[in-house]
């Protein structure tokens, strides 16, 4: 038996389970050629789905910072105990800004290049 004669009798044995409301919908539209809307408003393609790019956001960096420096704090208090707490605030505030402003602009930039990416594939 070929490598795809294999794969179509494990996928009639296994057939997916579906939810209970795609269930319905699908039993309901099992003989329509409707084509389910996309988030665009445009007609759904039954092909590979494209992966979903986020543009970078401050939000998204200002958490990031936000993290980093709270763990940058904790580090600085186990390692360096005779440090004040306002050296120690002062040094995470200051990691917050630096690297907000770092994983903003690495952000951006393998944002920029993932467009690119996809619009030379779509030519």
């Amino acid at each position: 038996m070929s490598k795809k004669e294999t794969r179509r009798a494990a996928r009639q044995a296994f057939p997916k389970a579906s939810s209970g409301a795609r269930a319905g919908t699908a039993a309901r539209n099992k003989g329509s050629s409707v084509v389910p809307l996309n988030t665009r408003g445009s007609r759904a393609k039954p092909t590979a789905a494209r992966p979903v790019l986020r543009p970078p956001t401050l939000k998204r960096a200002a958490i990031q910072g936000a993290i980093l420096a709270v763990l940058y704090s904790v580090v600085i208090r186990l390692f360096e105990s005779e440090t004040s707490w306002l050296f120690t605030i002062i040094l995470a505030l200051a990691g917050f800004v630096i690297y907000t402003g770092i994983a903003y602009a690495i952000d951006k930039f393998t944002y920029q290049r993932r467009l690119r990416k996809l619009k030379g594939q779509s030519k």
